[in-house]
């Protein structure tokens, strides 16, 4: 059983044969001791299917508990031709980023989206650079360079900045598209010399 802490954002595998009988546990973060209550029912609740999208579709992932803004952020992406995945629950939405392949992942900037951005630390530098990361709801300026870079994300709009949400996502998707076109071209050619 893989189990998060909340308070360090660490997670462990609790191995089977150490799984007590009951349906809600507690036990003690391994790296930072803070009690974590393990509720096996809520657990098991939903296991995630892989997702499928047409083939060379560019595929959105939202992450976004503020339910106008992440309407808003969908109704921006669906209009440009991007087909969008969203998750309302940081397990859910764990287990869709480990499992399916998204070009651009935006997010809320928050504790529960550490995680998330956690797996995309563990990706190798071609996998990483193939996704557009964007942090909104971000306590900083946005579009800033710097806090993009400290927070391992291409591209972050602040908080007060969410009434303007589309123009800023047009800008971290413009940003992209001139970071990743070298990269680009460079592969291309490497492949016709192939």
């Amino acid at each position: 059983m893989e189990i998060s802490c909340a308070k360090c954002n660490s997670t462990f595998v609790l191995p089977d044969d150490r799984i007590p009988e009951a349906k809600k546990f507690k036990l003690n973060c391994p790296k930072c001791r803070e009690p974590i209550l393990v509720d096996q029912d809520t657990m098991d609740e939903k296991i995630v299917a892989p997702e499928h999208f047409p083939h060379d579709a560019v595929v959105a992932f939202v992450f976004v508990k503020n339910r106008d803004l992440a309407g808003r952020i969908e109704q921006f992406l669906k209009g440009r031709g991007i087909f969008v995945s969203e998750a309302r629950y940081i397990h859910e939405a764990v287990d869709k980023v480990r499992i399916n392949y998204y070009n651009i992942l935006i997010l809320e900037e928050s504790e529960e989206a550490k995680s998330i951005l956690g797996i995309v630390r563990k990706w190798n530098g071609l996998r990483r650079r193939e996704v557009n990361i964007i942090l909104v709801e971000a306590r900083c300026q946005s579009m800033h360079p710097n806090e993009a870079f400290m927070r391992g994300v291409n591209a972050v709009v602040g908080t007060a900045d969410s009434e303007r949400i589309e123009n800023f996502l047009d800008l971290a998707l413009g940003d992209y598209e001139n970071y990743v076109e070298p990269w680009t071209e460079a592969a291309n050619k490497l492949r016709l010399k192939g």
